[in-house]
C-alpha cells in the first residue's frame, strides 16, 4: 500500500495566493490563483497593476496618516465647520473601508468556496477569510502545531495585562461596554445552535437588547402601566426587575439564584456586569420619557407611551 503521509494535502492549505487573490484546486496537486479586482496579478496575484504600484506608492503610511489626524486643529475646524467639507469627508472615511467587508457575503464556517447556501443562509455568520480545509495537516493549513493551543494559555500569553495602560485617546471601559451593549442587538450568538449562528434576522437597530426580541418576552418584561418597563427600587435607585418578578429567563452563572438574576432584553447580559450597567441606564432612560411624554400626552394609553418611547430610544 501507498504510505499516506506522502499523499500531498490541498494545495490551497498554504494560502499561496496573495492580495485577497482566491485559490482555486485544479486537480489533486496544482492550484491556480483568480486575481479578479484584487490590483495585482500572476501565478500568485503578487505583481501590482500601473494604478495599484502607483497607489501603494503614493499611500502614506498608518503613522503619518494618525499625525495628519491628530494635528492640524485650525484646519479641521474650517472643515467641521463646512458641511458640505464635512459631510464629503466623513463619507470617504466610510465608504473606503466597506470594500474591506465581502458583499454579498462569501464564505460561512461550513464552505471554503463561492455558494448560494452561505449567502442565502441568514442564521450563519459569515466570513470574510475561507475556513481551513478539512484535508489540510494542521488547524492553521500547513504551519503550526498539530493542535491549537488551550484557550486559558492564550489569554494568558496575550491578553493578560502585567500594568494598567491608560487608553491613548482618553476614553474608558464606559465606551467599549456601550460598543458590546449596542451590537448584541445584531450579534446574537445562538445558544442552542452554536457559536458559527446568529439570531438576528431582524431590522438591525431595534433595541431588542433592551425591549426583548420577541413579544412575549417584550410583555414580560413591561410594566403595562404608564408605558414603562417593569423596575425595583433599590436604595432609592431603581434597577431591572428580578427573573422572579418577569419570568424572562435569563443566562447566569450557575450559582446566582433567580430572585438574584436581573431581568433584562438579553438573556446574556448577567455574564457581563459592563453590559448590565448599560440595561439599567437604558432601563432608566425608558421610564424617565415615559414620565416626560405622560405630562404632554396625559390621553395616550399604556401601549401608545411605549412605542413612541421606544422610538425616541432608538433614535438616542
Amino acid at each position: 500500500g501507498m504510505d499516506h503521509s506522502m499523499i500531498a494535502s490541498n494545495p490551497c492549505c498554504s494560502n499561496p495566493c496573495q492580495n485577497r487573490g482566491v485559490c482555486m484546486t485544479t486537480g489533486f496537486d496544482r492550484y491556480e490563483c483568480d486575481c479578479t479586482r484584487t490590483g495585482f496579478y500572476g501565478e500568485n496575484c503578487t505583481t501590482p497593476e500601473f494604478l495599484t504600484w502607483l497607489k501603494l506608492t503614493l499611500k502614506p503610511t498608518p503613522n503619518t496618516v494618525h499625525y495628519i489626524l491628530t494635528h492640524f486643529k485650525g484646519v479641521w475646524n474650517v472643515i467641521n465647520s463646512i458641511p458640505f467639507f464635512r459631510d464629503s469627508i466623513m463619507r470617504y472615511v466610510l465608504t473606503s473601508r466597506s470594500h474591506l467587508i465581502d458583499s454579498p457575503p462569501t464564505y460561512n464556517s461550513q464552505y471554503g468556496y463561492k455558494n448560494w447556501e452561505a449567502y442565502s443562509n441568514l442564521s450563519f455568520y459569515t466570513r470574510a477569510l475561507p475556513p481551513v480545509a478539512l484535508d489540510c495537516p494542521t488547524p492553521m493549513g500547513v504551519k503550526g502545531k498539530k493542535e491549537l493551543p488551550d484557550s486559558a494559555v492564550v489569554v494568558e500569553k496575550f491578553l493578560l495585562r502585567e500594568k494598567f495602560i491608560p487608553d491613548p485617546q482618553g476614553t474608558n471601559m464606559m465606551f467599549t461596554f456601550f460598543a458590546q451593549h449596542f451590537t448584541h442587538q445584531f450579534f446574537k450568538t445562538d445558544h442552542h445552535k452554536g457559536p458559527a449562528f446568529t439570531k438576528a434576522l431582524g431590522h438591525g437597530v431595534d433595541l431588542n437588547h433592551v425591549y426583548g426580541e420577541t413579544l412575549d418576552r417584550q410583555l414580560k418584561l413591561r410594566l403595562l402601566k404608564d408605558g414603562k418597563l417593569k423596575y425595583q427600587m433599590i436604595d432609592g435607585e431603581m434597577y431591572p426587575p428580578t427573573v422572579k418578578d418577569t419570568q424572562a429567563e435569563m443566562i447566569y452563572p450557575p450559582h446566582v439564584p433567580k430572585h438574584l438574576q436581573f431581568s433584562v432584553g438579553n438573556e446574556v447580559f448577567g455574564l457581563v456586569p459592563g453590559l448590565m450597567m448599560y440595561a439599567t441606564i437604558w432601563l432608566r432612560e425608558h421610564n424617565r420619557v415615559c414620565d416626560i411624554l405622560k405630562q404632554v400626552h396625559p390621553e395616550w394609553n399604556d401601549e401608545q407611551l411605549f412605542q413612541t418611547t421606544r422610538l425616541i430610544l432608538i433614535g438616542e
